[in-house]
């Protein structure tokens, strides 16, 4: 819980944050305290250093809260994405009827965005299908039950070869 009062405490309020421990392993048996316990998670954030902070306090925290109980804890660091940009230029040149911008980026965990901070990009999302074309359709992304409507992917394609004319047309 300690984790959590990042974002209720250190965090600006206007400030989009999420930190999720999605995953926690420890032990075998119900009356055995573990020697030791693995919890795993994300950090999501629009700004870098924003992001870079959270691990920083995360790594206080985790150390602090370990040692108090005589105990010891790491934080590792796995792998780490920055925030998703779009370059507003590029997303003028596919044409604007073609693009619905999202300005300020977004917070997905996307490999993608290491890209955006060496070249102009530019991260479209396609529908992926709703309740009211299909009951199976509408879950959120990371959930379970999620099933894509994949009858978009050739329009998908169409976006991307678009694109590509586009901007080749754009920038002889």
């Amino acid at each position: 819980s300690a984790i959590q009062e990042i974002t209720n405490r250190e965090i600006v309020a206007t400030q989009p944050v999420v930190i999720t421990i999605g995953k926690f392993v420890g032990g075998d048996a119900p009356n055995i305290i573990p020697g030791e316990v693995v919890m795993e998670g994300t950090i999501r954030a629009l700004d870098k250093e924003v992001g870079e902070f959270i691990v920083e306090r995360m790594n206080d925290i985790i150390t602090s809260t370990a040692k108090l109980f005589r105990g010891e804890a790491q934080l590792i660091e796995l792998s780490s994405v920055p925030p998703l940009t779009n370059d507003d230029k590029l997303a003028h040149e596919v044409g604007e009827k073609a693009v619905v911008l999202f300005n300020g980026g977004g917070m997905g965990s996307e490999d993608f965005a290491s890209y955006s901070y060496e070249v102009p990009s530019l991260y479209i999302m396609l529908g992926a299908g709703s309740k009211q074309e299909n009951d199976l359709f509408g879950a959120p992304m990371h959930n379970q039950h999620v099933v894509f409507n994949e009858d978009i992917l050739p329009t998908g394609a169409a976006v991307h070869a678009y694109s590509a004319i586009m901007w080749l047309k754009n920038n002889k």
